[in-house]
């Protein structure tokens, strides 16, 4: 067989398998697996029940508090200016 019949044969093999890899890509005839169900903390499904008392945010003590002093406590510039210089 001539070389060119060679190169030819095997030009046509390359375009044949793109084809068929590009059908079966476009068609989806190879699907993928569905995910697996997430996993289950059985710990956690304790927290379903849990309860929240709000009732002592409306006690006559809590809506008594007040704040003393400037907030932030600290006012002003704080901090370095170059964290990363040694001292």
């Amino acid at each position: 067989m001539a070389r060119s019949a060679k190169i030819n044969i095997f030009g046509i093999l390359i375009v044949f398998l793109g084809l068929i890899a590009g059908i079966i890509y476009y068609f989806g005839l190879i699907k993928p697996e569905p995910p697996a169900a997430p996993k289950t903390y059985t710990d956690l499904l304790k927290f379903r029940t849990v309860k929240f008392n709000f009732s002592a945010l409306g006690n006559e003590s809590f809506e008594n508090l007040k704040t003393f002093g400037n907030i932030p406590v600290r006012p002003g510039v704080t901090g370095r200016e170059d964290i990363f210089v040694s001292f």
